[in-house]
């Protein structure tokens, strides 16, 4: 089984959002951070903007192809050296 891999800066976001938003209800807080993610895109911030697009489209998948010489099949074969 896979080692649960910890999530450290989540936690400590989870943690930070709970204490400054003590007493003013924690969805209100984002959403007043979420407002000024939007406004700091809208005004030409392209980090603000990445993590919209990441957030409502997601992250775009890594894809990774694998060619042999000149863009061609990968050679597949064995080869046995035989000694007498």
């Amino acid at each position: 089984m896979p080692k649960k891999i910890d999530k450290f800066w989540s936690a400590a976001l989870q943690r930070a959002v709970k204490r400054e938003s003590a007493g003013k209800g924690s969805e209100q807080w984002l959403d007043v951070i979420a407002a000024r993610v939007v406004k700091a895109a809208a005004d030409g911030d392209m980090v603000a903007a990445k993590e919209i697009g990441d957030r409502l489209d997601g992250k775009p998948v890594a894809r990774n192809e694998v060619s042999g010489p000149d863009g061609g099949d990968i050679p597949v074969g064995i080869n046995v050296a035989w000694k007498e």
